[in-house]
């Protein structure tokens, strides 16, 4: 082959690989603009308002009670929003924001929100991944948070996760941060702040005195209360010897009970199905509340003294198809109210 050949077929592959790596963008964008529809992202507040966060071809974003009115906020396809939370009042809402391909650089920026003039504000910014915030129900002013200081695959056949989790929280009036724990958990999450001490309740392994993989493996996760000024004596108010894997959960303490996700049963193709039931610390009574034979999560009481929940109708499909219910606290007159 001359050179003048050469230089042409060099030429034509390096402009073919332009065009391939300027589809990939494309192809890339056009997936995130697919995203469309209601997340698992939800809250009440104690007036009635829910807030959803949905996508919009591909954009995250937050509404109030319904799609029409549109998001009060709107974040580019390359953001995703984490989670969100009501302050006690019903007056704030705060939420947490990322980069949607995350990483161990990642940065969570937390804003809050008011409800009523729609004014937005970054509250602070960290390099790790939040996941989860829950205003303290007997301090307007602190915001727990639950924060990953990892985000690595712990054997190959995983991918990349957010791990190592610790207890965290901020000060909005004087702007600092607290560390809580220190237990770098592989997994945590359902963050709920005690209304009547200084305490936190956290759902994770049960895996403290873990000895060997076999261990590890018959460990279950439960739900742990964590006194804050004696996080290393933290204790388990899910049933301790449950036979079952805890999930996301709601702490109801007048009455003695917890309300949790957890495996209810197996579809005929072998997929699992997730149910809320209850659990009396006082009586150790189990009870099932939900049969929907679907994928029931994230219970959160209500104003009204209504048990909202949300349910993925497609669960372990391609594409997730989340609507959200309501119930009793005993589980009966379940009916869906949104989308």
């Amino acid at each position: 082959m001359n050179k003048k050949a050469f230089g042409l077929l060099t030429a034509l592959i390096g402009i073919v690989t332009i065009i391939f790596v300027g589809l990939g963008f494309v192809y890339e964008k056009s997936e995130n603009e697919k995203q469309n529809g209601l997340t698992a992202i939800f809250d009440v507040s104690a007036t009635g308002v829910i807030a959803t966060v949905r996508f919009e071809k591909g954009k995250a974003g937050i509404y109030l009670n319904t799609k029409d009115d549109g998001p009060i906020v709107q974040f580019p396809v390359e953001q995703k929003i984490l989670d969100i939370s009501f302050s006690n009042d019903g007056k704030r809402l705060a939420y947490v924001v990322s980069e949607k391909e995350s990483s161990s650089d990642s940065i969570s920026d937390v804003h809050l929100l008011d409800i009523d003039t729609k004014a937005d504000i970054l509250a602070f910014s960290v390099t790790a991944i939040i996941t989860e915030l829950a205003f303290d129900p007997k301090n307007p002013d602190k915001l727990f948070y639950l924060q990953a200081d990892v985000f690595t695959n712990y054997s190959p056949i995983t991918g990349k996760r957010p791990h190592d989790f610790d207890v965290h929280s901020y000060n909005l009036d004087n702007k600092t941060q607290t560390r809580h724990t220190d237990l770098k958990k592989y997994g945590m999450q359902s963050l709920h702040v005690s209304a009547t001490d200084e305490s936190v309740f956290v759902q994770m392994d049960d895996d403290e005195n873990v000895q060997s993989a076999d261990e590890l493996f018959a460990s279950y996760q439960r739900i742990f209360k964590i006194p804050l000024d004696m996080p290393d004596e933290k204790e388990i108010i899910s049933n301790p010897t449950g036979q079952q894997d805890i999930y996301d959960f709601l702490v109801l303490p007048e009455l003695d009970e917890i309300i949790y996700q957890a495996v209810g049963g197996t579809k005929s193709n072998g997929t699992y199905e997730y149910e809320l039931f209850s659990f009396n610390w006082e009586t150790n009574q189990t009870k099932q509340l939900t049969r929907l034979k679907e994928y029931a999560a994230k219970p959160i009481l209500g104003s009204n003294q209504k048990i909202y929940f949300l349910v993925d109708l497609n669960f372990a499909g391609r594409t997730p198809d989340y609507t959200i219910y309501q119930m009793d606290l005993d589980g009966e007159n379940i009916v869906e109210i949104l989308w």
